[in-house]
């Protein structure tokens, strides 16, 4: 039922005449494709809706290190939102815009782990990675 309900919403002229933009925030970057049918239908809408989409942490239906998935039409969003640091997949990420949120990452940890991460302007809590 919810799956029906999005899909005629983003079809529909609900989101192109109501809305600037589409949040995508369906999984978790824990989420391991193939997506479930029951999604399926949600994220052919998100592909296909004229307005743009903002995918959070990782495009809905990519796997965190692969990117899209191969054998199957994929999510591909105008802005890539990365919290903490952009993950493996972001190399996929072909849209207009890419931040990166939250300055979460201690610098010893940043260190050890060699993530680079850029800097962040005074309180700034958001940096654009790429446009």
């Amino acid at each position: 039922m919810l799956g029906s309900f999005i899909i005629c919403i983003l079809h529909v002229v609900i989101v192109p005449k109501t809305y600037a933009a589409v949040v995508d925030a369906l999984f978790g970057f824990s989420f391991k494709p193939p997506v479930r049918p029951l999604f399926e239908p949600i994220l052919d809408a998100l592909s296909q809706t004229k307005v743009p989409v903002a995918s959070v942490d990782i495009p809905s239906g990519w796997n965190v290190e692969t990117g899209p998935p191969p054998d199957a039409a994929s999510l591909n969003p105008d802005m890539l939102i990365s919290l903490t640091a952009p993950k493996l997949c972001s190399k996929y990420f072909k849209g207009r815009f890419h931040y990166l949120g939250g300055r979460f990452v201690p610098p010893k940890l940043e260190e050890k782990y060699e993530l680079n991460l850029p800097s962040y302007e005074a309180a700034d809590q958001v940096v654009l990675l790429s446009s």
